[in-house]
């Protein structure tokens, strides 16, 4: 107990130090945090000195527009950042009654976040504001819903699409224009790109299962496997389509000589310029549309298509999202002011922040590529302002489908042990590959774990009750 409570003062210090530091006015603020004014809104996870971000750009716009409220982005007291996921420092500010009234959370984990009471549903405030969720993505929404309430609004979303090298598809013989649909394609295609130096090492890969950003997650749910009951209750990790995903992947692997061997090989990768997709090491990857960006940045004339990663048919065609979120913790000061600056950071504010990247791009001639959003007016926007005016017609085509792939998109399970889950998720891919087991049993324990888990959280939780 001496330890939280020396935790929770320390943290209360430099909250207050830091208030001050950050504060753009000498003028004494009152007990609701008004100076000038104007209602000082403390953000966590917004960095304004983060370099072509345009997070400055746009906190300048809001303020400018905005006259009775002022957006303070601060970093976490007792980090080295604005990096806001460390949840410990979050509670001990709430508990010495001094959070901040906006905080930057990882969507998918917003719903674990909010079953431990760290934050205050915004229902209310988004029937008076008449704030239309029906412009969001509606998976988008679902990661931020527990309990039948919000507790968060969505702002940055990504999405996993199939990226491959046309030349090397000619060379191995097949059509640059027809990219693998079914799984069994796929690892056909693969084996076919692959070439193999004299001593039967890898001089070209054609594809890795767990390369890029795919996880066991996207070939689940590519089988109609879910992680989940609909009530949320019953852990389904180890169910047959999961576990026939989780096959998959080890067929993948052993096809072209095992793990250790693909792995040794791929340990020698580097991003940026030097990514294997880029430099000819690796033919297809499933990566996230954030990749286009380093395409047009280091290889604007790499020949390449882009396509939805196959499924075991050819059809029904999937992909997941990622993203993050705006929410108001648990005791915020200013939670109606808080929730005018989350409602125009998840609408407006991000084509503000696309500006200032785009300026910043600008100056070291490089092309502007928009972050998505989960909001989809905010989205056409940006296509038609970044994208529809690109001259290079392949980094046009990927970015717009990246864009349409929205659509199809899955969120990861929404669960207050999400992350344990998906964990237990990325480990069940190691032992398996590796053949530490059989998947059946390697999803079985993983999914026992995780029940466990769940069990305890259903039975003693009631934090939001």
């Amino acid at each position: 107990m001496k330890k939280i409570l020396l935790s929770a003062l320390v943290a209360l210090m430099v909250l207050i130090v830091g208030a001050g530091c950050s504060s753009s006015t000498n003028k004494p603020e009152d007990s609701n945090g008004k100076s000038g004014g104007k209602t000082k809104v403390i953000v966590w996870g917004l960095d304004p000195m983060a370099v072509g971000s345009g997070n400055k750009e746009m906190i300048e716009e809001f303020n400018k527009t905005h006259a009775g409220i002022e957006i303070v982005p601060q970093s976490m007291p007792g980090s080295g950042g604005y990096d806001t996921q460390d949840l410990s420092k979050l509670t001990a500010a709430i508990a010495s009654g001094s959070p901040p009234d906006v905080v930057n959370l990882n969507a998918p984990f917003i719903m674990e976040v909010a079953s431990r009471g760290i934050l205050m549903p915004l229902d209310e405030y988004i029937e008076k504001s008449n704030f239309d969720l029906s412009r969001f993505y509606p998976y988008t929404v679902k990661e931020m819903t527990f309990q039948g309430k919000i507790w968060g609004l969505p702002v940055g979303i990504d999405d996993r699409i199939l990226y491959y090298n046309k030349d090397m598809m000619a060379n191995a013989g097949l059509d640059p224009e027809s990219p693998p649909v079914t799984w069994d394609e796929l690892l056909e295609y693969g084996q076919k790109m692959t070439i193999k130096d004299d001593k039967g090492g890898f001089k070209q890969i054609g594809f890795i299962p767990n390369f890029g950003n795919s996880w066991l997650y996207l070939y689940s749910i590519q089988n109609n496997g879910k992680y989940l009951d609909d009530e949320g209750k019953k852990v389904l990790l180890n169910s047959p389509e999961n576990v026939e995903a989780l096959e998959f992947m080890v067929k993948g692997y052993d096809m072209l000589g095992g793990a250790k061997k693909i792995n040794a090989y791929s340990s020698t990768f580097q991003g940026g310029a030097n990514d294997p997709f880029l430099t000819g090491k690796v033919a297809m990857v499933t990566n996230g549309n954030w990749a286009i960006a380093d395409i047009a940045r280091f290889a604007p004339n790499l020949n390449f298509g882009v396509a939805m990663p196959p499924t075991p048919t050819g059809a029904d065609f999937k992909t997941w999202s990622g993203g993050w979120s705006w929410g108001i913790p648990k005791g915020a000061k200013n939670p109606e002011a808080a929730f005018e600056v989350v409602s125009w950071l998840t609408t407006e504010g991000p084509k503000f922040s696309a500006e200032g990247a785009a300026k910043y791009n600008a100056e070291q001639k490089r092309i502007t590529i928009p972050s998505w959003t989960a909001n989809i007016d905010t989205n056409q926007f940006l296509m038609e302002k970044y994208v529809d005016q690109l001259d290079n017609q392949r980094i046009k085509d990927a970015v717009k489908f990246s864009m349409d792939a929205l659509e199809h998109s899955i969120s990861l399970p929404v669960s207050p042990v999400g992350q344990l889950l998906w964990s237990e998720h990325a480990r069940a891919i190691d032992e398996a590959i590796y053949h530490k087991g059989e998947p059946q049993e390697i999803l079985d324990a993983a999914a026992k774990k995780v029940q466990e888990e769940l069990d305890k959280f259903w039975k003693n939780n009631k934090s939001i009750e």
